[in-house]
């Protein structure tokens, strides 16, 4: 399983994010709102949306490989207004810094970094009146 599969298994046990971010239903079926890399067509915000921007298998000083593995992942976190995106971000920021545990089988969590949090509006179409609100948290995760 891949380190983004496992973080979003872990977001979504997460009820203090579920009740900023609960299931929609779009075209009646009940879409969780932790996504990887884009959202289901229909969804609308709060949902949070999980991508690997990089992954590097470390190697060791002779040049073979081992076990630990750095991957850094950005989580963007949209709501309708910024004081939305900013309490489903602090929701995410809480329980991942500093995680150390179990991401799905075989990934295990060895250290979570938070390095930076952005902020920004996306407007859909071309009314200015309609946007989202995203706070963006990047991590480096060291994982086995």
């Amino acid at each position: 399983m891949a380190i983004e599969t496992g973080l979003r298994t872990l977001l979504l046990a997460q009820s203090s994010i579920t009740t900023l971010a609960p299931a929609q239903t779009v075209g009646g079926l009940s879409i969780d709102a932790v996504f990887l890399d884009h959202p289901v067509e229909g969804v609308k915000a709060p949902y949070v949306l999980i991508t690997l921007t990089s992954h590097d298998p470390y190697r060791r000083f002779d040049g073979t490989g081992g076990t630990l593995r750095r991957s850094d992942v950005d989580i963007d976190c949209y709501a309708s207004n910024r004081p939305a995106a900013i309490a489903l971000a602090t929701a995410v920021e809480v329980f991942l810094r500093d995680y150390v545990g179990a991401a799905g089988a075989p990934d295990t969590i060895n250290a979570v970094l938070w390095e930076n949090a952005r902020d920004d509006v996306v407007y859909l179409g071309d009314g200015r009146d309609a946007r989202h609100y995203v706070r963006s948290l990047s991590f480096i995760i060291q994982h086995t």
